[in-house]
């Protein structure tokens, strides 16, 4: 672990990845790595999709607790916040990808549309992803010819599949410059709250980003803005020993107070009765 005033851990993708292959893997949790059952909250640098067969404990997303059931689906971007609690043999697979693996994807709609991180499933939908993690994992293993497109081409038909499942908002698709805000604020939140300057940013006016982000999500932009500087805050307040005032300054607010106030209206709960109870419900360890 790092000092107490360092931020949450970021992971990298650290498995082995052949040659010509651009960031992917997939394989069983032990296969991808220890990290995949890391029991200290931490986020990553690409996407993930946990496939988990059999376990037992809580699966905790941006500090949402998720109950281990099997044949549940965990989608997690780069940034989010999660970790393991009370888990006892957690089998599975795991799916790593950086969104330049997918094909035509940059600066498009998301490969995670929305509707939460966890998807159970059911009868003959367990079988339909089953197989496709099957297909995909003897293409990776295989690493015959064409296989980077084949694998990119399974991933596609997973991620459209388990979109359908989901039922996320079908009549309103994510457009490529709401997903492009949704990007610039999880990346520059904490220098730019302007709707305004991401408006500019992403080459549209205000009210017409208004309109394309309240379509795609049910919020405006600046609700948007402000959850993410929310979320930020909690990570902040559950893994480090920075005082309130100094996350305060961290996300740039000038007076603590107002930080607090904001904190509050955005979450029900004050920056300190937040850290004691989530330090409390999860035993999550402070960063040395």
């Amino acid at each position: 672990m790092g000092r107490s005033d360092e931020p949450l851990p970021l992971h990298e993708i650290e498995v082995p990845v052949p040659s010509g292959l651009s960031p992917f893997a997939i394989g069983t949790f032990d296969e991808i790595g220890a990290f995949t059952r890391a029991r200290f909250p931490h986020r990553h640098d690409f996407y993930e999709i946990l496939y988990l067969t059999g376990g037992d404990g809580v699966h905790v997303v941006d500090f949402e607790p998720y109950p281990i059931v099997p044949n549940t689906l965990y989608f997690l971007a780069p940034g989010q916040v999660h970790f393991w609690k009370d888990t006892e043999q957690v089998r599975g697979r795991v799916l790593v990808f950086a969104e330049e693996f997918l094909l035509d994807r940059p600066g498009g709609p998301p490969p995670f549309p929305g509707g939460g991180p966890e998807l159970r499933l059911t009868g003959d939908h367990t079988g339909l992803v089953e197989g496709i993690f099957d297909d995909m994992a003897r293409e990776y293993r295989a690493r015959a010819s064409g296989y980077a497109t084949m694998l990119q081409a399974y991933l596609h038909i997973l991620l459209v599949r388990t979109q359908r499942l989901r039922q996320v908002r079908p009549e309103a698709p994510m457009s490529s410059t709401a997903w492009q805000f949704i990007r610039l604020v999880d990346k520059h939140v904490l220098a730019e709250r302007s709707v305004t300057a991401y408006a500019e940013r992403v080459g549209v006016t205000a009210g017409h980003l208004t309109d394309l982000v309240r379509a795609a999500t049910g919020r405006t932009p600046g609700a948007v803005i402000r959850a993410a500087l929310a979320l930020e805050a909690k990570r902040l307040l559950a893994r480090t020993e920075l005082s309130v005032a100094q996350i305060a300054h961290r996300l740039a607010f000038d007076d603590p107070s107002y930080f607090g106030r904001f904190f509050k209206r955005e979450t029900g709960t004050s920056p300190g009765d937040f850290r004691r109870e989530v330090r409390e419900k999860y035993q999550i360890a402070r960063e040395r």
